[in-house]
């Protein structure tokens, strides 16, 4: 197979195993990337234990059918790291000249599915978010068992009924049933120039503390007279500053540029 018809499923393992591979056929993927929670301790550690050892049996199963799957480790409850590792993903995958990424947002955190999100809005016809819609959550039938218990003939069979819970939880995760996989568009985010988009790193170097003279001795070639370069920069910083992605800062009497939150959003993924 060649390169061109790389294509790439990024998927979240949460407490899910069917529901995590319900774009695979539906997109033709290629090859996997499965995201797991990282080790935690104490509270967590139970629950995240739980899922990296479906992470495990996933791969485990995909190794079979196909050649390529990869397991990420990730703080899905912290946004900067979602980032992180879905933009080293992004880039390792433009090197491998793969067609097309998509994101399953269903099978993770909010905080994943927000990340996702702001990256496929800076590529959004090469990365694709999207959600496996579920017929049944096992929560249901749970509640229902609860709530009915009175209609079972004694308790052993209410706890044959939870026995078969955990089953289905066991080979399932939480969700069973028919699935149904619906594309999530991302609005594109303004596309901004190379010059543009060296402004960031520049800025990102000053360890995101930046003064215009910063930027003069850095992005200026020597073929352009200073005063040409300074209308050109000016011209880009105030497309920047309009836009939300960078701002100003005094200290004192100095006056520095610095990138907003969403500029460093940007940032992690232009550099």
């Amino acid at each position: 197979m060649n390169n061109f018809e790389r294509i790439v499923m990024i998927s979240p393992v949460g407490l899910e195993k069917d529901r995590v591979l319900a774009g695979l056929k539906h997109f033709g993927i290629t090859n996997i990337y499965l995201i797991q929670s990282i080790e935690k301790h104490g509270v967590g550690k139970r629950l995240a234990e739980t899922v990296r050892s479906f992470a495990t049996e996933l791969k485990d199963y995909l190794l079979k059918i196909m050649e390529s799957i990869e397991i990420k480790e990730v703080n899905i409850t912290d946004l900067q790291d979602c980032l992180r590792i879905l933009s080293e993903i992004i880039k390792e995958e433009k090197k491998n000249q793969a067609k097309k990424i998509y994101i399953n947002i269903s099978t993770s955190s909010k905080i994943f599915a927000v990340a996702a999100i702001y990256i496929a809005g800076l590529d959004p016809f090469f990365i694709i978010p999207f959600y496996v819609k579920t017929s049944n959550y096992l929560i249901q039938d749970f509640m229902e068992i609860l709530e009915n218990q009175d209609n079972f003939n004694g308790q052993q069979e209410i706890f044959n009924k939870l026995i078969e819970i955990k089953r289905s939880f066991e080979k399932s995760g939480w969700t069973t049933g028919e699935y149904d996989v619906s594309v999530i568009p991302a609005l594109p985010f303004k596309n901004f120039s190379d010059f543009q988009k060296d402004i960031f790193k520049e800025i990102s170097k000053n360890k995101n503390k930046c003064q215009l003279q910063d930027l003069i001795k850095h992005l200026k070639s020597e073929d352009i007279k200073e005063r040409s370069f300074r209308s050109k920069l000016s011209y880009a910083l105030r497309d920047l500053l309009d836009y939300g992605i960078v701002k100003k800062k005094r200290e004192g009497r100095q006056k520095y540029l610095i990138l907003t939150e969403i500029g460093q959003i940007f940032n992690k993924y232009l550099t």
